[in-house]
């Protein structure tokens, strides 16, 4: 692969390259995810701030990256509902991103072990939840591969411009 290979929670120090990665993400990967590029790039510096931060400090929020020499080249989130009784038992991945030019090599599955991990170890949440593009199968591959399992799909999930993207809906226990 050539370089060394980190995968930790993000901090505060990471934001620039977080903010990189993340327009990135939006730009290249539309279908992937439920914000959008024009909306990303019309927030404030601030804003970008103030959410990155509350990322970070949620309760049984976890945001990793996958850095290769420094760089910030991949991101996964999960996020438990602690708060809720009747909910609390289910956690969600989110934002998996890995930079094109770094596919291939593992890294999404190494990161997506490392946040199953943590997620098990560090919240209240028995089982993960997911949804993955039905037209992105090299993701789907991989989720099937980690042990998640179909349990429907979102038709019509996501509409970008005349365009509708359905969604597998995936679960996995913890």
């Amino acid at each position: 692969m050539g370089g060394e290979v980190l995968i930790r929670p993000l901090t505060e120090q990471d934001f620039e390259q977080f903010t990189r990665l993340q327009q990135e993400a939006l730009r290249l990967a539309p279908e992937a995810f439920g914000s959008d590029y024009d909306s990303y790039q019309a927030l404030s510096l601030l804003d970008k701030e103030q959410q990155f931060e509350a990322l970070l400090h949620y309760p049984y929020n976890y945001l990793l990256g996958v850095f290769v020499e420094g760089k910030l080249v991949g991101m996964a989130g999960f996020s438990c509902e602690h708060t809720k009784p009747k909910l609390r038992h289910k956690g969600r991945i989110w934002g998996m991103y890995i930079t094109p030019e770094y596919r291939g090599r593992g890294l999404g599955e190494q990161l997506l072990r490392r946040l199953l991990t943590a997620a098990k170890e560090d919240s209240r949440c028995e089982q993960a939840l997911l949804s993955v593009a039905t037209t992105n199968q090299a993701a789907y591959g991989l989720y099937l591969k980690m042990g998640f399992l179909r349990y429907g799909t979102e038709y019509r999930a996501l509409k970008l411009g005349d365009t509708y993207v359905d969604e597998h809906l995936m679960m996995r226990l913890l």
